[in-house]
């Protein structure tokens, strides 16, 4: 794009998101600006084809926010503040930042990098006035972001996904409004004492769970001069409206499917809101029949984004979100630009080469003692083949820390220790002959054998007593886990050694689990961890062991989670963010496990049909969660627990439920657990 055309287009946009709307000349074809992991890109199209400018490059650009005056750039460091696209400032002053510890060859050192924004709002009355959000944190700015000053949060609970001004109940100027991903919305004051109110009435809710969590809000003037306020759904293609009046909202618009999206909803134009939904760019005229709109998809607008960001993607890498500027055919009254900030919705981010490796396989989870004798092994291999399998994952540390092999490392061979052997190289070259997929399943921070090494060095210590620590139960009586420090780059070194050595040995792919921070006890305050650094936290202990395993192991990586983080945007207190781990591994192995759910948990009639509600929901919640960056290969529960729902309706039925779930779902593999071997109620999958 030529920098004298990009300089007219701001200069006519400069009013964008003042009261009233911006016009835009016409020009040749559309026009687009575009950020991803490569940082920001112009993209002109014409009839002769397409043409790319690199604007900025260095940082990950993850959004785009008009303003009066230039541009912020949501960046990797932090709000960037540029008049004319060719010069990007820096406006952080008071913004939180994050320390990860970084291996560099030498040892791992800390740097200081900013925390990722979430969402941004600017307020369209109030010059200067506008706030950014973090995971668990809003901060406002009245001086285009100058300085900074935190207004706190709603709730305790990181998983904040949407951020706006809007109009409040009884008050006359705008405030803010907040989504989460749990707790539903929240709004308060911007100046002044105010505190966080909650204003959830009208919205859906998850049977048996939460308010739903909404993608994001339009705030649009209207006829009379005040102010209109709507949001789009995260996981239902629905859109409802704000009455002021009665504090209340009501839908507008439904897809009618049980699972759907309405992302990146803002005012096209006076007449028009545009989102997007489905596989496209979608307009939402304001008029109302019988209180509802309509969606009337642009299929020439999503075919010019997807054409701009296909070529973006050449250069950028994934490409995250986009600004649209000017709609094919040139000047339309009234016009705004176009902000896509889910840009991967439309445009799927390319998988890496392990993804593909690793998608679409279906197997079985074995304890290792069942495969250390020959005969049984036969068993099981014959069972895969039998029931049209074709991976297994296999403990090779198990729950205790013990090693199921024999290592070569001289580092594995002094801190860890050996229980039970497998033959490896017998066992990998009969699974092999069989074409089995062999997933290594490395059990990381819980660990028996690590915290007891070295006198306790690496163990988590109680604060109180000074010795390693333990979760205690109601009565005191210790709970049988040993946890070793999240923060240690020794235990991150340790489990990588052991991940490096077992693909090296013929393993296809390594399994991480419990890669979060204990949770059990009732002392769990009590723990300290002697390796944290300053100004390191729980996100910022799990992405630095994960950025140092990416960088060390070229096999796909998965990891195992709770459920519920993925089926909420919170990591909660185990640390496990989704958006933060899908940047690191190629697979996320949600346990959707419906005994593990609360019993009444999408229960509501035909009651026998919770596994398939809850495997099809969740793969698809998780998948959009972590935006489609890794991929999502759940496991199925193949066992009976003794609570209400499996005692009425566990069996072969019940599995072949949470299959079909999770195949009209994400769609991108399974992994059978029965702890016990028994895999009777597994369905054939050929």
């Amino acid at each position: 794009m030529k920098r004298s055309r990009l300089g007219l287009i701001l200069a006519l946009l400069a009013i964008s998101t003042a009261s009233g709307f911006a016009q835009v000349q016409p020009l040749s074809g559309p026009e687009f600006l575009i950020g991803g992991l490569g940082g920001l890109a112009s993209i002109s199209l014409s009839s002769a084809g397409p043409v790319a400018r690199s604007l900025l490059s260095g940082t990950e650009v993850r959004s785009i926010v008009p303003v009066r005056g230039g541009w912020f750039i949501l960046s990797s460091e932090g709000p960037l503040f540029s008049p004319d696209l060719a010069s990007f400032e820096p406006r952080t002053a008071g913004l939180p930042s994050k320390t990860l510890l970084i291996e560099d060859g030498s040892g791992f050192s800390p740097i200081r990098t900013a925390v990722e924004i979430k969402a941004f709002a600017v307020d369209p009355r109030q010059n200067g006035r506008m706030a950014v959000m973090t995971s668990s944190e809003i901060w406002y700015s009245d001086d285009w972001g100058k300085s900074w000053t935190s207004l706190g949060n709603s709730t305790p609970i990181p998983g904040y996904k949407a951020l706006s001004f809007g109009p409040i109940p009884g008050k006359t100027d705008l405030g803010l409004w907040v989504s989460h991903s749990m707790k539903g919305l929240f709004a308060r004051e911007v100046d002044g004492q105010g505190s966080w109110t909650g204003y959830s009435a009208g919205l859906p809710r998850i049977y048996g769970g939460g308010v739903e969590e909404t993608a994001g809000f339009a705030l649009f003037p209207d006829e009379k001069g005040s102010w209109r306020f709507a949001l789009g759904m995260s996981f239902l293609g629905e859109i409802y409206e704000w009455d002021n009046a009665k504090s209340v909202f009501s839908e507008r618009f439904s897809d009618g499917k049980s699972f759907g999206y309405v992302e990146c909803l803002a005012a096209k134009n006076p007449e028009s809101l545009v989102g997007v939904t489905s596989d496209s760019v979608c307009r939402f005229p304001l008029e109302q029949r019988n209180g509802r709109w309509s969606a009337l998809p642009d299929q020439d607008m999503t075919a010019d984004f997807k054409a701009a960001a296909a070529e973006a993607q050449k250069f950028l890498g994934t490409t995250d979100c986009a600004a649209l500027i000017v709609p094919r055919g040139g000047s339309v009254e009234g016009f705004r630009p176009v902000v896509i900030d889910e840009s991967w919705r439309l445009v799927p981010p390319p998988r890496s080469q392990q993804a593909e490796k690793a998608l679409r396989k279906q197997g079985l989870y074995l304890q290792t003692s069942f495969l250390i004798n020959p005969q049984s092994r036969k068993k099981y291999f014959d069972l895969i083949t039998t029931l049209g399998l074709d991976s297994l994952v296999i403990d090779m540390k198990d729950d205790s820390g013990k090693l199921r092999f024999t290592p070569r490392s001289p580092l594995l061979a002094a801190q860890g220790a050996v229980s039970e052997p497998l033959d490896l190289e017998n066992f990998v070259a009969e699974a092999k002959k069989r074409g089995i997929y062999l997933i290594a399943r490395i059990v990381v921070f819980k660990d028996k054998t690590l915290y007891s090494w070295n006198s306790a060095a690496l163990a988590v210590h109680d604060g109180a007593s000074g010795k390693p620590w333990q979760g205690l139960r109601s009565d005191a009586r210790p709970i049988e886990e040993y946890w070793v420090d999240p923060y240690s780059p020794e235990v991150w070194r340790y489990n990588t050694e052991i991940a490096g050595e077992v693909i090296d040995r013929g393993f296809d792919e390594v399994q991480f689990d419990y890669i979060r921070f204990p949770t059990d006890g009732n002392n769990v305050a009590a723990a300290i961890f002697p390796a944290k650094a300053e100004g390191m936290d729980q996100d910022g202990a799990l992405e630095s062991f994960l950025r140092y395993a990416r960088s060390s192991i070229t096999a796909p990586i998965s990891i195992d989670i709770y459920g519920s983080n993925g089926w909420y945007r919170t990591g909660s207190r185990t640390g496990q963010d989704v958006e933060m781990l899908s940047k690191y591994v190629d697979v996320i192995c949600p346990m959707l496990y419906p005994s593990h759910f609360e019993q009444t948990f999408l229960a509501q009639e035909p009651a026998e049909l919770r596994p398939y509600r809850i495997y099809r929901l969740g793969t698809s919640r998780n998948l959009a969660i972590a935006r489609d960056r890794a991929i999502v290969r759940p496991y199925v529960q193949a066992f009976y627990l003794d609570v209400s729902y499996d005692r009425l309706y566990y069996g072969l039925q019940y599995v072949r439920d949470e299959v079909r779930g999770l195949r009209e779902g994400a769609n991108q593999g399974m992994t059978f657990w029965n702890n016990s071997g028994r895999y009777d109620d597994v369905p054939s999958m050929k």
